[in-house]
């Protein structure tokens, strides 16, 4: 991560740590402006700092129909696929695709819709799972019905793969990884200005969930990062990615 190791961003901690930071990072950014925000697959929950935020209107686009129906926060609720679905250009000031993009068949067009709705000086919020992680390798490797069993069994999470609920459907584009994602975005004219790969929530979630597995989980994993020579950090398996749209 050569290139995003010099964005400022993280201290690369826990799950509920990250989301924190990345949520003081947003607030000051936006501080003292109102701001359009539009959630692409947003679903019934938001990654933003609402309360911090002077909104002038959430806009959530998102193609499971349970999803958008939990939602009540949106001031617009729209049943579509954020791959294909055209805002007119400076739409929003901020764009927001969380846990998103891993399940997408095209996210480059996606990336593409949110830079053409998002006004000059505009901020695009990624966050996703890191598919150079364990947790991304296996998921990448195996079926869904495994993922469904391993959210219902190890994590506890009984209605796990039912209507509305996750997992869902992980398609891993090559463009997910940061590196690439960091790329694509900028032949786009978007320059990264916050970047966190931290401790995934897989991992967190088995450890407090499942003890014991997660014992044995964290011991692989620093058996398999002692024969990289701790290059690759399996633990790491989500990010966060804030991006600029330049100012006219």
């Amino acid at each position: 991560m050569n290139e995003l190791s010099a964005i400022r961003g993280g201290d690369d901690s826990s799950p509920h740590a990250a989301l924190h930071d990345l949520q003081e990072f947003l607030a000051k950014a936006l501080r003292n402006r109102q701001v359009r925000i539009y959630e692409a697959g947003g679903g019934s929950a938001s990654a933003l700092p609402l309360a911090s935020l002077n909104r002038g209107s959430i806009v959530v686009v998102d193609i499971d129909e349970t999803q958008l129906s939990n939602n009540h926060y949106a001031d617009c609720k729209i049943l579509g696929d954020i791959q294909t679905h055209e805002f007119p250009s400076d739409s929003f000031d901020v764009v927001v695709c969380y846990n998103v993009i891993e399940h997408l068949v095209d996210p480059d067009q996606a990336i593409r819709q949110f830079h053409h709705a998002l006004a000059p000086g505009g901020l695009l919020c990624i966050g996703a799972p890191n598919p150079g992680s364990l947790s991304g390798i296996v998921t990448k490797h195996t079926p869904h019905w495994f993922h469904v069993w391993f959210y219902r069994v190890i994590l506890r999470k009984r209605n796990a793969g039912m209507p509305g609920q996750a997992p869902f459907r992980t398609i891993y584009h090559p463009i997910v990884s940061p590196r690439a994602l960091l790329a694509f975005c900028s032949t786009l004219g978007l320059e990264a200005t916050y970047f966190n790969l931290y401790i995934g929530y897989m991992y967190t979630s088995s450890m407090e969930t499942r003890p014991l597995i997660g014992w044995l989980l964290a011991a692989a994993i620093r058996f398999m990062n002692a024969l990289t020579f701790n290059r690759f950090k399996l633990e790491y398996g989500d990010y966060h990615m804030v991006l600029q749209k330049p100012p006219q």
